[in-house]
């Protein structure tokens, strides 16, 4: 029963941020999401990324002694993706003097080397119905607000390949709605921390859906709760539990109804007699006085 007032996605993300902002079905979401991965995995290879946690002047500062290096995404204040040539992108990691983390990627995405899968893309978009947004919804190409004539254009889709992803600007943006909470859904909270470094002077509850090493349904249930507990949004309760095999049962009121078991009390060899009288507690220690 969540509903987002306002949606972002970050760069394979857009497309999904797309389809909960009413732009795309979701058959379409599924089609274009294979054929944007398929496209982007074939090509050249031999490509690197990393992140670079500096300002944006500091790294662009760097790349000029890199040929090749570009900004794959500007995810915060202090934090950048670069991708390119593999030895060109582990030079400036090399040699920059910035903190910089490597990534296990197989492509250099949104660089050159993405050339070859943006009008393939373009082509593939062209074929789907494309309504305008019926939520607001923030573009990371160019961290504005899309419009119906962005999300409509086929070519706005083929340059989220290979420009770089805006997200940063586009946290900006989506700051202005005034969020009470913001949700990332993802398989463990990787763009939140990002997103803080991006918020204005109120910050909303930050909640994930799903988190690693923690089970699934824990961890969505307590955000659920949590959600509510700041919104009291009208959730489809029912619907937590949907086809889960769930079963309700009459639990006696508060305080409980009492009743008293008429069974005889209970003797252990040796011992006085026991406060307890129940049928299965009589059986128990019977077992275990016959095993003495």
């Amino acid at each position: 029963g969540v509903r987002p007032d306002a949606v972002v996605g970050h760069s394979l993300g857009e497309l999904t941020a797309a389809w909960a902002a009413g732009v795309l079905e979701l058959a379409d979401l599924l089609e274009l999401t294979a054929v944007r991965g398929r496209l982007m995995e074939s090509g050249p290879g031999e490509g690197a990324m990393a992140v670079v946690h500096a300002d944006t002047e500091a790294v662009l500062a760097a790349m000029t002694a890199h040929p090749g290096v570009e900004i794959a995404a500007f995810n915060a204040r202090r934090s950048a993706t670069i991708t390119g040539p593999a030895d060109a992108v582990s030079g400036l990691c090399r040699d920059s003097g910035l903190r910089t983390q490597m990534l296990t990627v197989s492509q250099a995405f949104h660089s050159a080397a993405m050339e070859g899968a943006v009008a393939p893309f373009v082509e593939a978009v062209a074929d789907r119905t494309l309504s305008a947004p019926v939520i607001p919804f923030a573009s990371t190409v160019t961290g504005d607000w899309h419009t119906a004539g962005t999300v409509a254009d086929p070519g706005y889709w083929g340059r989220a390949i290979r420009e770089p992803v805006r997200f940063s600007q586009a946290l900006t943006t989506l700051a202005e709605v005034g969020p009470a909470v913001v949700w990332e859904i993802g398989s463990h909270p990787q763009l939140t921390s990002l997103a803080r470094s991006s918020w204005g002077e109120t910050p909303p509850v930050w909640l994930s859906t799903l988190k690693r090493d923690r089970t699934d349904q824990i961890q969505l249930h307590s955000a659920v709760a949590e959600h509510y507990n700041h919104t009291r949004t009208e959730l489809d309760w029912a619907g937590l539990h949907r086809d889960k095999g769930r079963r309700t049962t009459t639990i006696p009121t508060y305080p409980f109804n009492r009743q008293k078991l008429a069974a005889p009390p209970v003797r252990r060899s040796g011992a006085e007699t026991s406060t307890l009288s129940h049928p299965l507690f009589d059986r128990h220690y019977e077992h275990q006085s016959e095993g003495q």
